[in-house]
């Protein structure tokens, strides 16, 4: 790795995926794009199984306590989305339809990486999308959701 924090191509840390970004002349990786070492601007690497950890423990207390975790979970700010039940928390988005059936969420994209974990906690329901393009996680979310209602998946 140099002083940027960008590794070569040969030189990248096992196990580590690349991911890629869809251009006129055809697929390119992100490399350039963004830091592979995680750090405040992006750049961060997990599973879906780090993220199944992370919200069981988010939820069970274990890494702030239920005061905090409360004032994570509620809506502080109504988002300017399609979804008129969409909020931002603190650290958290939340949509809740009229139902009061809530889901909390994270989600994050960049060149080359799409990424959405989401908790029903009143139907015991996590779903976690990791991609490695750009949009790649939005259609496979789709399918789930229509799966999840029951609707025919293409």
């Amino acid at each position: 790795m140099n002083q940027s924090g960008y590794f070569a191509l040969n030189k990248l840390p096992a196990q580590t995926a690349l991911g890629y970004v869809e251009e006129a002349a055809g697929w390119r990786t992100n490399i350039f794009n963004l830091p592979i070492v995680g750090a405040s601007d992006g750049g961060a690497f997990t599973t879906v199984q780090d993220i199944a950890t992370l919200w069981t423990a988010f939820w069970g207390y274990k890494i702030l306590p239920k005061e905090l975790v409360e004032i994570y979970a509620q809506p502080y700010v109504q988002a300017e989305t399609e979804d008129e039940h969409t909020y931002y928390g603190h650290g958290l988005w939340m949509c809740e339809d009229e139902g009061r059936n809530r889901e909390e969420y994270i989600t994050g994209c960049d060149a080359g990486v799409s990424f959405k974990s989401r908790v029903n906690r009143v139907k015991e329901l996590q779903v976690t999308v990791i991609s490695n393009t750009t949009h790649g996680a939005w259609p496979v979310l789709r399918d789930i959701d229509s799966a999840l209602k029951g609707e025919r998946v293409r």
